[in-house]
C-alpha cells in the first residue's frame, strides 16, 4: 500500500503548480479568479513548504538513497521507469516552484542574516521567474502522475 508520503507529494505538486502557473490557468478560465485570490495571502508559505519539502526529497528520497532509488529503473514495466523519470523531475520543480512561490519569505529571512546572500538569492530567483510559468505546469503533470500512481499504476508495475 502506498503511503501518506505519496499523497502529500502529489498534493504539494498540484497546488505549488497551480499557484505558480496561475497567470496562464486565469488566462484560460477566468471563473477560477476567486479561489485565486483566497489562496494568494498563503503563496508565500506553500511556497517555503514546497521548497523545504523538495529539499527532504532531494536529500532523504535521492541522495542518501541513490542506489536504491535507480533500481525502479531495472523493473521490466514502463510505470516504475515512468515514476523514476516523473520522481526526480517532482523534485526538482519542489524546489524551482517552491523557492518562486515563496520567493519573498525566503529573501526577507535570508536578508536578516546577510543582506549579500539575499542579493544573490534575488539575483537567482529572477533568472528562473521567467520560467515560473512552465515550471508549475511541469509541476502539476507531475503531481497528478504521483496522484495516478498512488491510486493504482503502482499495483500494474508490480504485475498484480
Amino acid at each position: 500500500m502506498i503511503g501518506w508520503y505519496f499523497w502529500v507529494t502529489s498534493l504539494i505538486l498540484i497546488v505549488g503548480g497551480a499557484l505558480a502557473s496561475s497567470s496562464l490557468i486565469l488566462a484560460k478560465k477566468p471563473n477560477a479568479k476567486d479561489l485565486f485570490l483566497k489562496v494568494a495571502p498563503y503563496q508565500g508559505s506553500i511556497g517555503v513548504v514546497m521548497f523545504l519539502w523538495g529539499i527532504y526529497d532531494l536529500l532523504f528520497n535521492f541522495l542518501f538513497h541513490i542506489g536504491s532509488f535507480f533500481e525502479v529503473f531495472k523493473i521490466p514495466t514502463i510505470w516504475w521507469k515512468l515514476f523514476g523519470i516523473f520522481a526526480l523531475v517532482g523534485f526538482v520543480c519542489e524546489l524551482v516552484v517552491g523557492a518562486l512561490l515563496g520567493a519573498s519569505l525566503i529573501t526577507s529571512n535570508i536578508a536578516k542574516k546577510s543582506p549579500e546572500m539575499a542579493v544573490k538569492a534575488e539575483a537567482m530567483i529572477k533568472k528562473v521567474a521567467p520560467w515560473q510559468t512552465i515550471f508549475g505546469i511541469v509541476a502539476i503533470i507531475t503531481g497528478i502522475y504521483w496522484l495516478l500512481f498512488s491510486l493504482f499504476l503502482w499495483k500494474v508495475g508490480l504485475g498484480s
